[in-house]
């Protein structure tokens, strides 16, 4: 992972969470896509540029306000009010767009998944970070009290999951929370042993259309595998959860495809975190480590850090 930041300037809004829900569209149900997918090429062109723009960017690093942070890694469109949005999609790169130019630019988006008006009051309600993960997460060490991140590592091949999971630990807090949501192995498996041939290889495995070549499956798990995966990067006390259920924050909002997900949560244990501290010869360390869980304060003051470290 890459540990050297770039100057950026940003221009954030003060206070870009103080908005009332009943003027923002969180909803989880699907919508009817647009006729028009699109043309290979198109989905090429559209690739090229997310690649480019994230490249750009790989260097941007976030300072959250105090309080409690919460982080949704790969969020697409999928979020929730009081969240930072890490999404490396293009049209997460409009956030903060008049709600005019984003009607306009909807149309554009033919393959989104939300209407029209879900679009744009999304994308302009919300704070979104336009980042690619394979350069890391871009928050500082133990800065976050709970990650969320759904249908994202199975994109990834195992070893890049494993570096994405030691990045994302070592953003945690200690004690803080990681909710990982991918498709359920045994539930393909069982779609396959059931019949359902194409849709177990076409949706999971190898889709049929090069038009989403980019987004390619490159592995699955079942709870086992993710366990060991996760353990493996040093997140422990990994536990199965239904959807909705659980310990992270506005699952109700997050949480989605409940027949083919499984759904685990773990945490950064804070027993390493404080030996380590202890090793290093830190004064104090429980004092240093502390953070309250209890303080539900919304994370409005939203900053770019300008540091550049060697």
């Amino acid at each position: 992972m890459r540990t050297e930041s770039e100057s950026y300037n940003h221009s954030i809004a003060t206070n870009p969470l103080d908005v009332s829900t009943k003027d923002v569209v969180y909803a989880q149900q699907p919508v009817a896509r647009s006729e028009r997918e699109w043309h290979p090429r198109g989905r090429h062109l559209i690739n090229y540029a997310e690649r480019v723009l994230t490249w750009l960017r790989r260097f941007q690093r976030i300072t959250p306000a105090p309080g409690i942070v919460k982080v949704n890694l790969g969020s697409g469109l999928y979020v929730a009010p009081g969240w930072i949005n890490v999404d490396g999609s293009l049209k997460t790169a409009l956030a903060g767009w008049p709600r005019p130019l984003l009607r306009l630019v909807y149309p554009l988006m033919s393959n989104c998944s939300h209407s029209c008006e879900e679009f744009t009051e999304l994308l302009h309600s919300n704070i979104f970070v336009n980042h690619n993960l394979q350069y890391g997460v871009p928050l500082p060490s133990d800065s976050t009290d709970y990650i969320f991140t759904s249908h994202v590592i199975h994109h990834l091949y195992k070893d890049q999951a494993h570096r994405l999971l030691t990045d994302i630990r070592r953003v945690l807090k200690p004690g803080g929370t990681l909710r990982v949501a991918v498709p359920d192995l045994e539930f393909i498996i069982e779609l396959y042993l059931q019949g359902q041939r194409e849709r177990a290889i076409e949706k999971y495995f190898f889709y049929p259309s090069a038009s989403r070549s980019d987004l390619s499956t490159h592995y699955q798990y079942d709870y086992v595998l993710l366990k060991q995966l996760l353990e493996s990067a040093g997140i422990n006390n990994v536990r199965r959860y239904r959807c909705y259920e659980g310990n992270t924050p506005d699952l109700d909002k997050l949480d989605r495809l409940s027949d083919e997900t499984l759904f685990v949560e773990a945490e950064k244990q804070v027993n390493v975190v404080m030996n380590r501290a202890v090793d290093s010869g830190m004064e104090n360390p429980l004092a240093h480590f502390q953070h309250s869980r209890d303080d539900t304060s919304p994370t409005v003051d939203f900053r770019w850090s300008t540091s550049q470290s060697s």
